[in-house]
């Protein structure tokens, strides 16, 4: 997905159609072409996600929080769908960010103590 770009500087959005928009429109004005990535395609076989990013707190300290997502049909998640909700759960903490723009997700091979029966990604974050 690192050919997807955004940045999480936008406000929470309230629907996933809304977000689809502005993303497709946000790639568009950026790269000048017609953004033809299929975001209704299927991108991740798993009901539940954990995600975990990077941001510098008031006090200018490092915190790497991470959350939980599960997908609306409890099976898999669509592109739209996987960074709709990542965008939703992150853009408070990134708005003032220097590293608020989107660079994909990064699967996390070793393991997992506080949720060891779900994947976990590291949201790529670049500035």
């Amino acid at each position: 997905m690192q050919n997807i770009l955004w940045s999480f500087s936008k406000p929470q959005y309230d629907t996933v159609e809304a977000f689809s928009k502005d993303l497709t429109t946000y790639n568009e004005e950026i790269t000048g072409e017609n953004f033809d990535i299929e975001l209704y395609r299927p991108i991740l076989h798993s009901a539940k996600v954990v995600i975990q990013y990077m941001y510098f707190d008031n006090q200018g300290e490092e915190t790497e929080p991470n959350f939980v997502l599960e997908a609306d049909n409890k099976t898999l998640f669509t592109i739209e769908e996987l960074v709709f909700k990542t965008h939703n759960k992150v853009c408070k903490d990134l708005k003032d960010s220097d590293n608020i723009f989107f660079e994909g997700f990064l699967l996390w091979e070793g393991e997992n103590p506080n949720y060891p029966d779900l994947p976990l990604y590291f949201l790529l974050q670049g500035s």
